[in-house]
């Protein structure tokens, strides 16, 4: 004998208002929050903007970019976390942060304005821009041979064992890269030094590029 289940216009009421009280809490969401121009250059702009994220079963939180406006990005396209005109340079968590101010002198180092023109990002990954943000070139420290690599056991998942891009573990937390004394040239000269506790059995590397940043040398420091 099968049981019917029925429910009174009460309880009918009371289940259509939590569907619509739960529902938009779980509709994904992103609200700007404030933000600040901490350059302001004749040639390009930077900014930090702090946004408020809710993405159901994934994060919910402040979140923060950082953000480039010249005459070379006004065609790039807006999204949630970026306005036209702008180029995203670097971006992270900001749970707990009180303003945007508060995060720029935070952030600040990772930005160097070399001049009108020419702007170096650090974070894992050195880039560089003589053409007020409108291309960039990288020196990406995995790309370094395996003999100068000291690298962390990583998951079954990570390649070669699985499919996984994983390089980036050997830089995480407190092995990530340092750069110190960046410097540039407008005829297209990039050096700085770069270390980190990944790095075997040596304290430091001078890097170079003379043809703004599409290939580098480097030069050992042991010492």
């Amino acid at each position: 004998m099968k049981k019917s289940f029925s429910r009174s216009p009460l309880q009918l009421a009371i289940t259509i208002i939590l569907i619509t009280m739960i529902f938009p809490a779980c509709k994904p969401s992103t609200k700007k929050i404030d933000e600040v121009i901490f350059y302001n250059g004749p040639n390009y702009k930077l900014k930090l903007v702090r946004y408020h994220e809710n993405l159901p079963f994934h994060y919910v939180g402040e979140v923060f970019r950082v953000l480039c406006s010249s005459a070379q990005t006004a065609n790039s396209p807006e999204h949630k976390t970026q306005d036209r005109g702008w180029v995203t340079l670097g971006n992270g968590g900001a749970i707990g942060s009180k303003s945007a101010d508060e995060l720029v002198e935070r952030e600040r180092a990772n930005y160097h304005v070399q001049d009108d023109l020419t702007l170096v990002t650090t974070g894992k990954v050195l880039r560089v821009s003589f053409n007020a943000c409108g291309t960039f070139h990288n020196w990406d420290p995995t790309t370094l041979p395996a003999n100068l690599i000291d690298p962390v056991e990583k998951p079954s998942y990570c390649a070669p064992a699985g499919t996984a891009d994983c390089r980036y573990y050997d830089f995480e937390g407190d092995r990530e890269p340092i750069y110190e004394d960046v410097q540039t040239s407008p005829e297209g000269k990039v050096s700085f030094k770069v270390s980190s506790k990944t790095f075997k059995d040596i304290k430091a590397l001078i890097v170079n590029s003379s043809d703004f940043g599409k290939t580098w040398s480097y030069t050992v420091i042991n010492q």
